[in-house]
């Protein structure tokens, strides 16, 4: 084994401060680390599962460094056959002598390419993304091959930086780099995702608008398919729209399941939309929707654009499972079922956005948030805005960004808290999870009947899942104290490692009440 630290930077040579990026990723870990609590021993079933996942982390780790070990390995190969591309070319060949330098070099990449697909027993597509991947990262994060072998950052992450690093300019990779490696140990692939596009979004020269109208441009709805006869229908869109989309269709599950539908919200979501896109609409109007009784902190977009096109369907010869055939799929007879086309189509769909205001005055440095999604671009924030029926403001503080709010002291949270922690949490709270808020329940951290408040320094959201998990089990969190940002949660599992999570915005409600913000 030889140290992938040194020779990582002499095949990179990038200008940069790598060891105080090195040492930035470090920080975070030493907050999450595994602790392990003395008395673990004296139970004999806690503590074989301790040392058993004590035993899975180092294999992980030793697979991380493995994988680290190969990219730099590929990454030499490639440098070594595009050095001698004629070694690779059949020179005889009337096109390899009339191509210039850029076509050859791209025949012998391609050669070599095609010896790993078949080395490796892999897909050309993926043997081309390795090399890629591979040369990015030697080239321009050799700091993050470095905390691939040593077990701080997993393939996977290491892939998605390789992947945004590629899509942006070689002289801000740097600061992108930094940020996203940041903290990156204590992230899922899922939360590193967002805290790229953050950077990346930041940091990229275009303006977000500019990339967003080219982005459109690339829409699409694909199919593969799938097992015992099924298949996989997806489609690149725009957020905000992708979002309403899977709200409606949520929502539309959730009335149904509220009628007496017994099919899960899974195969309702399915149905829902399989019935939106191929059963025949009817002639009638749907009734005017009526908004919700929660839409005073949302946004709704307008009704989008009407088909161009009618595709010819025979309603005989579709084979999906619509809303007619709720009975064989676990629906109840002894209740009346439900159209979902029709019931989907009386939601009005809506999406949640954080803009700051200075942003909707011209501020480009200050960006909108869509809850689930994370940053998008002011021209979408402020055309959503423009057509929400209200608005929720919140006042925060224009220096540190801590919210200016007063404090509840019944068990029920008021609305404006609610929509306050809303904001602040974006998400479950639960190390790892990416369940919207939205979705998620408000858990007092600290029980009521114990002696816990109804305030913002003692109420977080957990989705369901992770909710009865907190209770039913010997998982248990605490919030930081006064020197900590509200919402600050550590966690520690049955085996006594601790994690700690912080909420998905900069917004701390942890400052003293001033005035009223609403």
């Amino acid at each position: 084994m030889f140290d992938a630290m040194v020779l990582t930077r002499e095949i990179a040579a990038v200008p940069g401060d790598h060891d105080a990026a090195a040492a930035d990723l470090r920080v975070p870990l030493d907050e999450v680390a595994v602790e392990h609590h003395e008395d673990l021993r004296a139970t004999t079933a806690l503590g074989q599962v301790d040392d058993g996942l004590d035993e899975v982390a180092a294999l992980q780790a030793q697979i991380d460094s493995l994988e680290a070990l190969k990219l730099l390995a590929v990454e030499r190969v490639r440098r070594t056959a595009t050095a001698h591309v004629p070694e690779l070319l059949d020179e005889a060949d009337r096109e390899v002598a009339r191509a210039g330098t850029s076509r050859r070099f791209q025949l012998a990449l391609r050669a070599l390419v095609a010896d790993i697909t078949t080395t490796l027993r892999i897909t050309e597509r993926d043997a081309g993304h390795l090399v890629d991947t591979a040369g990015t990262l030697c080239r321009s994060a050799p700091e993050a091959v470095d905390a691939l072998h040593g077990g701080r950052l997993s393939l996977r992450h290491a892939t998605m930086l390789a992947d945004t690093l590629a899509d942006l300019p070689d002289d801000v990779r740097r600061p992108v780099l930094r940020e996203s490696l940041a903290g990156a140990g204590c992230d899922t692939p899922a939360q590193f995702r967002r805290r790229l596009r953050r950077a990346r979004d930041r940091a990229h020269p275009v303006a977000a608008e500019e990339r967003h109208r080219d982005a459109r441009k690339r829409r699409d709805v694909y199919v593969d398919p799938a097992a015992d006869g099924m298949a996989w229908l997806s489609a690149l869109l725009p957020a905000t729209g992708a979002h309403a989309a899977a709200d409606r269709l949520d929502r539309a599950a959730r009335a149904a399941r509220e009628a007496g539908d017994a099919r899960t919200a899974g195969e309702l979501r399915a149905d829902a939309l399989l019935d939106l896109l191929t059963a025949p609409q009817r002639s009638a109007a749907a009734p005017s929707p009526r908004p919700s009784s929660s839409s005073h902190d949302t946004a709704h977009p307008a009704p989008g654009p009407t088909a161009r096109g009618h595709a010819a369907l025979d309603p005989g010869a579709a084979e999906h499972a619509s809303s007619a055939d709720a009975t064989s799929s676990g629906g109840r007879p002894d209740h009346p079922v439900p159209d979902l086309a029709d019931l989907a189509r009386r939601i009005v769909p809506r999406v949640q956005i954080t803009v700051p205001v200075l942003a909707l005055a011209g501020r480009d440095d200050l960006s909108a948030e869509l809850d689930g999604h994370g940053p998008i671009d002011g021209e979408t924030a402020a055309l959503l805005t423009a057509r929400a029926p209200s608005l929720r403001r919140i006042l925060v503080d224009p220096v540190d960004g801590s919210v200016l709010t007063t404090d509840a002291t019944t068990y029920a949270v008021p609305a404006a808290l609610r929509a306050l922690l809303r904001a602040r949490d974006g998400t479950c709270r639960f190390p790892g999870c990416t369940r919207s808020a939205e979705r998620s329940d408000l858990d007092h951290t600290r029980a009521w009947q114990d002696g816990g408040t109804t305030g913002a320094a003692n109420l977080a959201h957990l989705c369901r899942h992770h909710h009865v998990l907190k209770h039913q089990t010997r998982w248990n969190v605490r919030q930081a104290g006064p020197d900590h940002p509200s919402g600050t949660l550590t966690w520690t599992s049955p085996t006594g490692r601790r994690h700690v999570t912080r909420p998905a915005s900069g917004l701390d409600l942890s400052r003293p009440p001033g005035d009223p913000p609403f």
